[in-house]
């Protein structure tokens, strides 16, 4: 995430990967080795004083569990379809340059520098190239080109978590760059957060304590947006959506029964969207 330290929202959403991993939601074995010290403390604390019965009650985690496995399944499907250039944009702590790696497909990272100094003091071998960007500043497709994209094959760019920490116009203006080096046929995998005035009663506890996480970081909610909206932004900078989906019909249809996660609390008005590029 682009902001001016290392982010702390994105070491939660690491230890939130690896109560996941434990509640067999999704498979993340490079979550907690992501951790720094103080989040790892964390990590231990949950997985030792707070039952799994409660932990399987959470919303947050059922509609974590949903989004990663929305962008995942982008990924997959694209490098079935030949895509082999991978750009995460946004990456904070996130495991897919090795949960998805594959022979001959590159793996990039674009985030704030202290954020990726962070990550790299404990990421595992191999993996993706780290690109350093704030990208409230900077361009982001040119600074995927500087390290090595290659701009005539198609890429698929995946923003998970990233938009609503962003305001809108730097949003739009992210996708634009990052439409404007890409090669017809390239994808985009990319969530937004709506607006809360209409949220359920379990929705907006959820949100105070996500609020309450996040005091002091200085990564509040920037962008929230209902889902046609949402479509329009990404339209509106060159690409073509190809689905949209609310955040509980993913998490109905793609988190595992057995993890028993309560996913038809989930909240209906995040989004979900696949995008392209038209072919030349």
């Amino acid at each position: 995430m682009g902001g001016a330290k290392r982010s702390r929202s994105a070491q939660a959403v690491a230890v939130e990967r690896a109560v996941l991993t434990d509640l067999g939601a999704i498979d993340d074995p490079f979550a907690d080795r992501l951790l720094d010290p103080s989040m790892a403390r964390i990590l231990w604390c949950v997985r030792h004083l707070v039952p799994r019965a409660l932990r399987r009650r959470s919303v947050t985690l059922a509609g974590l569990a949903g989004r990663v496995h929305w962008h995942d399944g982008a990924v997959s499907h694209a490098i079935e379809d030949g895509i082999d250039q991978v750009v995460i944009v946004g990456a904070g702590y996130d495991s897919r340059g090795w949960r998805l790696a594959r022979e001959g497909v590159r793996f990039l990272e674009l985030d704030h520098p202290m954020t990726q100094a962070d990550k790299q003091m404990r990421a595992p071998a191999g993996g993706p190239t780290f690109v350093a960007a704030d990208l409230r500043t900077a361009d982001a497709g040119l600074a995927s080109t500087r390290a090595g994209l290659d701009p005539d094959r198609p890429s698929i760019f995946v923003l998970e978590g990233l938009t609503m920490y962003l305001a809108e116009d730097v949003v739009l203006r992210l996708l634009r760059d990052l439409a404007a080096i890409s090669a017809p046929q390239s994808r985009l995998s990319v969530d937004f957060y709506p607006p809360q005035d209409q949220a359920t009663g379990r929705n907006r506890r959820q949100d105070a304590l996500q609020r309450l996480a996040r005091r002091g970081s200085g990564e509040g909610l920037a962008l929230t947006v209902e889902r046609a909206d949402a479509v329009r932004l990404v339209e509106s900078a060159g690409w073509t959506v190809t689905a949209a989906s609310g955040a509980r019909s993913a998490a109905e249809e793609l988190v595992p029964h057995s993890a028993r996660l309560p996913v038809a609390a989930v909240n209906e008005r995040k989004t979900l969207i696949r995008a392209a590029l038209p072919s030349a």
